[in-house]
């Protein structure tokens, strides 16, 4: 059974050429080069959301001193 679902991406021409060659410089397929940019964008999000809401917190007053374990609760919530 597959673990993973196939999805289709239209690119231009160039970005394509380009993705190919990191794939290749990094000894990735371009599957896993895909893969690997969207963790890092997702990440990227979910930290800019994280922040958003600290400095949120800031601006009402509310941010709290996180205590052992709470930065990872806090990027959970956002």
């Amino acid at each position: 059974m597959r673990t993973s679902t196939i999805m289709s991406v239209s690119l231009p021409p160039a970005m394509v050429k380009d993705c190919e060659r990191v794939a290749k410089q990094s000894h990735m397929t371009r599957s896993e080069l895909f893969r690997s940019a969207l963790r890092r964008y997702l990440e990227e999000i979910r930290l800019e959301g994280a922040l958003h809401a600290a400095e949120e917190a800031r601006k009402n007053g509310t941010m709290k001193v996180l205590k052992s374990g709470g930065l990872a609760r806090l990027l959970k919530q956002s």
